[in-house]
């Protein structure tokens, strides 16, 4: 529950905490950085300039927040199904060499060499 709520109030930090500092948590930041300022813009006005609140720069914010807190949580989710080893990981398709496989870059040292 602690990874959901973080995850969802402050998107960089669940990506960073729990999401083991994965090269999504610069674009997330972005994202929620800009939900953030467009909600505060949109409460004096917005770029209209309008009299109390400007919905459609409140939206704009709620949904640039949604959209953080959702590439929040399906890189975690990722995450763990990478480490359950499930069904559609990628690490499924991953291929181990052979004990008794040479290494392909021999060859590349010994043209070098000869």
């Amino acid at each position: 529950m602690n990874k959901m709520l973080t995850s969802v109030i402050i998107p960089p930090m669940g990506a960073c905490r729990y999401g083991c500092g994965t090269s999504c948590a610069a674009p997330i930041s972005v994202f929620w950085l800009a939900g953030v300022v467009a909600i505060i813009y949109s409460l004096f006005g917005g770029p209209t300039g309008a009299e109390g609140v400007d919905f459609y720069t409140l939206a704009l914010g709620v949904v640039m927040w949604f959209i953080a807190s959702m590439w929040t949580l399906l890189t975690m989710s990722g995450l763990e199904e990478d480490r359950c080893k499930g069904i559609f990981s990628p690490l499924n398709n991953k291929v181990s060499p052979m004990v008794d496989e040479t290494d392909p870059m021999d060859e590349v040292r010994k043209a070098k060499q000869g």
